[in-house]
């Protein structure tokens, strides 16, 4: 205990040292005892105040400084969606309301965190930049607090977190437990929401998730006007990208809703956007949230089933069955015959499989599917229509087009390759794919048609004969091994060993393709006469392939010109496989298969394509030439020689509907399609147009709705039968990068199921939901459109209470409390400073002063 005679500045650390006070005294009262003469006291006086300086010293006295210490920090969103006027707010509220000090730690968070002081943070608030360090054009809520929860100074006590709440990276949630763990207790405040910009906000698109069938609904759209003076402007709905109404508005300041009737027009998935354009842009500074979509399903999820070549060919196809709200089976035939069943399939899709592949009873199958009202497409590419065999099988009555034999089976085909083997072909295996190329050129024509190959370098050398396939076909690939690289290149000799070889050969189609990768000799003139007489007099059409860039671009160009042909120029020997191929189809006489660029035509009114009829459509790489049949609608069609042929044609086949798409839908011919997002849309109408809607489907409720990254999923089933029904069902999710995944729904309460979906990323996230074990109940098509808002820094009208009210109601602290709530209590900083060394110094003086004594009175 401190003596109270003390100074209040002053404590000891040892005061049961004073207890050896009675030393000095004892050696005071011997000495005056002993002292004979007053002169002789000094010296034990003085002995006795030195020992008491030495006991007070070993007491260890201090002085003791107390002052106020630093709050805990605060941490302060300084993100672009906090605006002037809540900056200044945060400003008023840090100095004024609770009293924090200049030096008081602070930390300014957007995307990342920096650790500074209030007096900064109110300067980088009322300056207007911000902070530019902590990247303010995103909100990481969770970042600010893990921050926070490994600042020391933190722990133990109340801390005071500014924000908006709206975080466009991170989860604040997940950062309760490190807030915990630091025994910090979150009081959150939050700005008044955005008011006073320029800024148009589209809050909420209300529109109902599914449908039992098509019907008319109300479509809501509303908007939050956060400018001082009303702003006019459009609002525009579209259904599926097509514009379907459009309104002229006055929005006054504050919210209004504005309703649109709507009605959808087929079964499966809608989409339907709401934009909203103003008549002046600068009364609307933040474009991002000036749209929102939505989706529709209508009636249950249909079944298609994809009878197709491969499942690669499909992979197209099956995404936009799905994406249409329908359920796709695919089912490669890549061999042997399918006789599968037909049960429980609302449409059948025949893509790219010739008619060997299905079994007659199979197609007999098909043909009363549809005379009894199912639908059925039979689609383009190399193995469909008449090049598939169909033009004599059951099938061709039902199509709504007259199919063509393959026109090579009319004609006797000659075919010689021309391969260059000099020297140079040797590097980087391009003869090696050259002799792939032909052997698999092979596997495309016929035992009747002619084929043969000439090697050359400054000579030509025979390597096949000129001869039918069939004779040639079992040493083919022994012949062409034979190829070897050496020599130097001169074309001429071997066109001219060509024009003799063809000119014997009596066939009526004769096709030469020339592969080179170097100069090819001679001058421009002698190939032109020579390739002129080959290509009018005996009716040869010559291509050119080039390989590489040291080729002779220019002659082989004209070489293709002049010879009717095709000119081909690959930098990878790996393509030319693929362009022997290419070539022979497009130039050995068979003209059933059409490929070449075109543009297809639509004309207004049509009952598939509806809105897209009239429409301008990207050009198209090929099609099976067909003629449309008398009674049949033709959608989109080919002008070819001044003969319209048919790429989309449909009609009525006893009770159901047949449809013709004579285009391919692998992207080989409709890449274009694909790549400009044509290929869905043409395919959501004709998949509408097939799949029936079904008079009465059961009752059920479905509510989506979007928090925190996460899109949320309630059905409710009100169906008979559903209070014994399995308690789980599950659905599977497409993400917008066509990631897929499967979730449970859980049963809440008899017939009604809810879970929550992960939703990282904008974008369409499309769902199909499966019955629950046992029971065979069909859900509606679903999608929900995540709006690239949510991850976009803009100011918004209020702030997000709901997460602010779970991170402080977690952490023990309040949402928005009084500045008198919140006990901004800061520590008592003493400092203590010993005074030892001045009563030592004190006492080594008085003991040189005693020895002087001594010594004058001894």
């Amino acid at each position: 205990m401190t003596p109270a005679w003390l100074p209040h500045d002053l404590t000891l650390a040892h005061p049961q040292a004073l207890y050896l006070l009675a030393l000095p005294a004892i050696v005071l009262a011997w000495g005056l005892v002993n002292a004979r003469e007053l002169r002789r006291i000094f010296a034990p006086l003085i002995r006795a105040i030195v020992l008491a300086l030495f006991v007070l010293a070993f007491a260890s006295p201090e002085r003791v400084t107390r002052s106020e210490g630093a709050a805990r920090p605060a941490v302060v969103d300084a993100s672009a969606s906090i605006t002037p006027a809540m900056r200044a707010w945060t400003v008023t509220l840090l100095r004024d309301q609770l009293g924090l000090r200049g030096g008081d730690p602070a930390f300014m968070f957007a995307n990342t965190v920096a650790h500074d002081s209030i007096s900064s943070v109110e300067n980088a608030l009322v300056r207007g930049a911000g902070c530019n360090a902590c990247e303010p054009t995103a909100t990481n809520l969770e970042t600010a607090l893990y921050r926070l929860a490994s600042d020391p100074d933190a722990h133990g006590g109340p801390a005071v977190l500014v924000t908006d709440g709206w975080q466009n990276r991170g989860d604040a949630e997940r950062a309760i437990s490190a807030i915990l763990s630091a025994e910090i207790r979150l009081d959150i405040f939050t700005p008044p929401g955005a008011r006073s910009i320029p800024n148009v906000v589209m809050t909420e698109l209300a529109l109902p998730p599914a449908l039992e069938k098509a019907e008319p609904f109300e479509l809501g759209v509303t908007m939050e006007n956060l400018n001082d003076a009303p702003v006019t402007g459009k609002v525009t709905i579209s259904r599926d990208g097509a514009p379907i109404a459009e309104r002229k508005v006055t929005l006054h300041p504050g919210s209004e809703r504005l309703d649109f009737p709507v009605r959808t027009e087929t079964a499966g998935l809608a989409s339907y956007s709401a934009a909203f354009k103003p008549d002046n842009a600068a009364f609307d500074a933040y474009f991002q949230d000036d749209s929102l979509k939505g989706w529709v399903g209508v009636g249950a999820r249909r079944k298609i089933l994809i009878l197709t070549g491969s499942a690669k060919d499909a992979n197209y196809l099956s995404t936009v069955v799905q994406r249409s709200g329908l359920e796709p089976t695919i089912v490669p035939l890549a061999s042997g015959e399918w006789n599968g069943s037909l049960a429980g399939y609302d449409a059948i899709l025949i893509n790219n499989v010739p008619s060997e592949r299905i079994a007659p009873a199979a197609q007999n199958a098909l043909a009363a599917y549809v005379d009894r009202g199912g639908s059925l497409a039979m689609i383009g590419g190399d193995s469909s229509f008449g090049l598939g065999g169909y033009a004599t099988s059951p099938l061709a009555a039902v199509m709504p087009v007259t199919m063509k034999p393959p026109q090579h089976k009319e004609k006797e085909r000659a075919l010689i390759l021309l391969i260059d083997k000099s020297g140079s072909m040797g590097r980087n295996d391009k003869l090696t794919y050259a002799k792939a190329a032909a052997l698999t050129v092979t596997k495309s024509i016929k035992d009747s048609d002619l084929i043969g190959v000439i090697g050359f370098d400054s000579q030509p050398f025979v390597v096949v004969p000129l001869q039918s396939m069939g004779k040639n076909r079992a040493v083919f690939d022994q012949m062409v091994s034979r190829l070897s690289a050496h020599g130097t290149t001169f074309l001429i000799p071997a066109l001219r060993e060509t024009e003799r070889t063809l000119g014997g050969s009596g066939a009526q189609s004769k096709h030469v393709v020339i592969l080179t990768d170097g100069e090819t000799g001679g001058t421009a003139e002698m190939y032109y006469d020579l390739v002129s007489r080959m290509h009018h007099d005996l009716g040869a059409t010559i291509s050119t392939v080039a390989v590489g860039r040291e080729a002779n671009v220019d002659l082989l160009q004209s070489i293709a010109k002049y010879g009717g042909g095709a000119y081909y120029q690959t930098d990878s020997p790996k393509n030319l496989p693929q362009l022997f191929v290419q070539d022979f189809r497009a130039h050995g006489g068979e003209v059933t298969m059409v490929e070449k660029e075109f543009t297809p035509r639509t004309e207004k009114p049509d009952p598939i394509l509806k809105d897209l009829a009239g429409q301008q459509m990207p050009p198209l790489k090929g099609y099976v030439s067909t003629e449309i049949k008398p009674r049949a609608t033709m959608s989109m069609f080919v002008d070819r020689a001044g003969t319209q042929e048919p790429l989309i044609a449909s009609w009525k086949y006893g009770a159901g509907k047949a449809l013709a798409v004579t285009t391919d839908a692998s992207g080989r011919w409709s890449g274009t399609w694909v790549s400009g997002n044509v290929f869905q849309p043409v395919w959501n109408r004709l998949l509408g147009w097939m799949t029936p809607q079904t008079v009465a489907e059961p009752k059920i409720d479905v509510a989506l709705g979007y928090q925190a990254g996460r899109i949320n999923i309630k059905l409710t089933d009100y169906g008979a039968e559903a209070a014994s029904a399995s308690h789980l069902a599950t659905v599977l999710v497409i993400r917008p990068d066509n990631s897929k995944s499967e979730s449970a729904l859980t049963e809440q309460v008899p017939g009604e199921f809810a879970g929550s979906i992960d939703a990282p990323m904008p974008g369409n996230y499309y769902f199909e939901v499966r019955s629950p074990i046992g029971k065979d109940k069909k859900f509606p098509p679903l999608a929900y459109t995540v709006s690239p808002a949510v991850n976009a820094e803009l100011p918004r009208p209020e702030p997000n209470y709901g997460l602010l009210e779970h991170l402080a109601s977690a952490t023990g602290g309040r949402l928005n409390p009084t500045a008198a709530e919140v006990a901004m209590a800061r520590p008592t900083v003493e400092r203590r400073e010993s005074v030892n060394r001045f009563l030592i110094i004190a006492a080594m003086i008085l003991l040189i002063g005693e020895a002087l004594v001594r010594r004058l009175t001894a």
